[in-house]
């Protein structure tokens, strides 16, 4: 796998993490007159994919910027 396609497979993964926190979040919020224990425990699993996603964001910063070294060509 070569560095470009390794990037998009980073930012897909960031894309998807920050839509199942969206959709998490919207969880926490329906599911709040079921419970506040319930609510509160999809509220940590969107922080942790939020959180997810930054670390793989910056995996994927030094990916692409250590590719475009070693590679003077390409872009």
């Amino acid at each position: 796998m070569n560095r470009s396609a390794l990037h998009r497979l980073l930012v897909a993964v960031v894309v998807v993490l920050l839509v199942a926190a969206a959709a998490l979040y919207v969880l926490s919020v329906t599911l709040a007159p079921g419970g506040r224990d319930v609510a509160g425990l999809f509220v940590g699993y969107a922080w942790g994919a939020v959180v997810l996603a930054v670390l793989v964001g910056v995996v994927d910063f030094f990916v692409r910027s250590s590719g475009s070294r070693s590679h003077r060509g390409e872009r």
